[in-house]
C-alpha cells in the first residue's frame, strides 16, 4: 500500500506568527494536528466551527464564538479559498 501524500500547509495573513505567539506544547498540540490533517487525517479533537449559517444551526447554550474573531475567521477563510484558486490554476496551465 502506498504511503500517504502530505499535503502543503500555507498559513494566511498573520495566522503562523499568531501560531509562534502560544505557549511551546500549545504550538506541539497545534502541530500534530496540522500533520494529521496534512496526511488527509481528522483529529479527533477536531469539530465543524458554528456560527457560519449552516444548515440547523440552532443554539439554546453555551459560549458562542465573539463575533470578532469569527469576522477574522471569514476573512482569512476567504483568502485561503482564493489562494487555493490561483494555484488551481497554475496546475491547470502546467498540465
Amino acid at each position: 500500500m502506498p504511503l500517504p501524500t502530505r499535503k502543503p500547509l500555507y498559513f494566511i495573513a498573520s495566522s503562523w506568527k499568531d501560531l509562534k505567539a502560544l505557549p511551546g506544547p500549545v504550538q506541539d498540540t497545534f502541530g500534530t494536528l496540522l500533520l494529521d490533517v496534512q496526511y488527509g487525517e481528522t483529529p479527533e479533537s477536531a469539530k465543524p466551527l458554528k456560527g457560519f449559517g449552516g444548515a440547523g444551526e440552532k443554539f439554546t447554550r453555551g459560549i458562542a464564538t465573539p463575533k470578532r474573531d469569527l469576522d477574522l475567521v471569514r476573512r482569512r477563510y476567504h483568502s485561503a479559498e482564493r489562494h487555493h484558486a490561483t494555484l488551481e490554476q497554475q496546475e491547470d496551465r502546467h498540465a
